[in-house]
């Protein structure tokens, strides 16, 4: 009984020091995981800091209310045109926009003021009463940029013209952005 219960236990610790030990059968080996970035939204790598609206990359600037391309040179906006930038500092910006209102819907709407924001702050409030071409420009505050990330700027015009089909215009922007 000695003898087994010996037996038993050498056999026990023979399979257990072979479980243990290389037994010439390598293990599958895997790379690490490629690493990438993660998903932050749509690459905002090629975003300016001013852009032509019949630039290639515009529609990247453009997050709303903003129509296609007309004319290879302007679009319609309507009544509360947004759009973003990356600027690359905060100093001494100015923000400055180059737009049409329309002599046919300026009939219908009259005189409007457009307010003018930038990442949710009003940088002004003007109004225009007559049709023609436009250019406003104003110095941005320091603290309301932002470096190397989105700045968001909005328009809101407190009139639009609504045609047949329901469409909202408003004015025709044929460029935008910050500049010193």
């Amino acid at each position: 009984m000695h003898l087994t219960k010996r037996c038993s236990a050498a056999l026990l610790a023979l399979l257990a020091a072979l479980i243990g030990c290389n037994t010439g059968v390598e293990r599958d080996q895997y790379a690490p995981p490629v690493q990438r970035k993660p998903m932050m939204g749509p690459d905002t790598s090629r975003l300016k800091h001013f852009i032509a609206m019949n630039d290639p990359d515009a529609e990247q600037h453009l997050l709303r209310d903003v129509r296609a391309l007309e004319a290879n040179f302007y679009r319609w906006a309507g009544q509360r045109p947004l759009m973003r930038f990356v600027v690359s500092t905060t100093r001494h910006l100015k923000f400055a926009v180059d737009f049409t209102i329309n002599s046919a819907t300026f009939k219908s709407t009259g005189p409007f003021h457009i307010r003018y924001f930038v990442n949710g702050r009003e940088l002004a409030n003007e109004l225009y009463s007559e049709p023609g071409e436009k250019h406003f420009e104003k110095d941005v505050p320091q603290d309301w940029l932002v470096k190397g990330g989105d700045t968001v700027v909005s328009m809101e015009l407190d009139k639009v013209y609504t045609a047949e089909d329901g469409v909202k215009l408003g004015i025709t922007l044929v460029r935008a952005g910050f500049k010193d």
